[in-house]
């Protein structure tokens, strides 16, 4: 019975940690041979258990059957389930002297649960700087002309931003508004926070310099909910990333919702500003 339990331990563990694996390492693999490999090394582990060669040989084979008897495969999964391997045997050492003081099964749900756990937690700390690194590579520095003044800012080229002035199919960028407050014309400022989105075609508020250059749109959140915002035509504005980009001419909307900006970015850009 002890042996089984053993076999039954090292195989859901080893499923945990190939798992794990072709997550990080982004390699599709059938859950079947996943199995089969967490499998086939558990028995290995348990028929040579405490044997360093025992060990040896199904670390090999856990990754053999499960990522192919590939020199890659065996150094880049390899490496990364070794360590892996490695941090979770140290958290479970960690705590065994409180884990051996409880039953069977409560020690395998215990087990079972600080390893999915701990694994889950590492899982979404890596995709979170995964995704801040690809979103780093658009971020952009942008000199926006408005109004005949010039804003230095942070831009996000979101490639999700497909929104367009539907009167001339121009993009429609986002502008911080609290980014810009301080720099923005007095009157234009105060004719803006003057607006009533219930009453969006009141603009008379707004300098007639200003007037011409003003459209209405309405927009849908990613929850269906609709919006009625001021979109401004701008006079030019410059890209600088990797490399130097003029667009002359196209709109942007100020928004109060800076916080979601992705990277403490200013300005949210059209994805056709790539």
């Amino acid at each position: 019975m002890i042996g089984e339990l053993l076999v039954l331990y090292n195989t859901l563990f080893n499923y945990f940690l190939l798992k794990f694996t072709q997550e990080i390492t982004g390699l599709y693999v059938k859950r079947s041979r996943l199995l089969l490999s967490a499998f086939c090394s558990g028995l290995i582990a348990s028929i040579f258990y405490q044997s360093l060669f025992g060990a040896f040989v199904s670390f090999i084979v856990l990754i053999g059957l499960a990522f192919s008897f590939r020199f890659q495969s065996l150094l880049k999964q390899g490496t990364v389930l070794f360590l892996t391997t490695f941090f979770l045997g140290g958290v479970l050492t960690s705590l065994l002297p409180f884990l051996l003081n409880q039953s069977e099964l409560l020690f395998f749900i215990l087990c079972t649960a600080i390893a999915f756990l701990s694994l889950t937690t590492i899982h979404a700390k890596w995709r979170q700087m995964s995704k801040a690194k690809i979103q780093q590579s658009f971020v952009v520095h942008c000199e926006l002309e408005l109004f005949k003044q010039n804003y230095e800012l942070k831009g996000f080229i979101d490639t999700g931003n497909e929104c367009i002035e539907p009167m001339s199919g121009k993009p429609v960028h986002f502008l911080s508004y609290n980014a810009v407050k301080e720099a923005l014309p007095k009157n234009f400022n105060d004719a803006l926070l003057a607006w009533d989105e219930k009453n969006p075609y009141q603009l008379n508020m707004f300098p007639s310099n200003v007037f011409p250059k003003i459209r209405i749109l309405t927009l849908s959140t990613v929850q269906q909910d609709k919006s009625t915002v001021l979109a401004f035509r701008f006079d030019r504005l410059k890209i600088i990333g990797t490399t130097e980009k003029e667009i002359f001419e196209q709109y942007v909307v100020f928004t109060r919702q800076d916080a979601r900006y992705p990277q403490e970015a200013q300005m949210i850009l059209h994805v056709l500003a790539l």
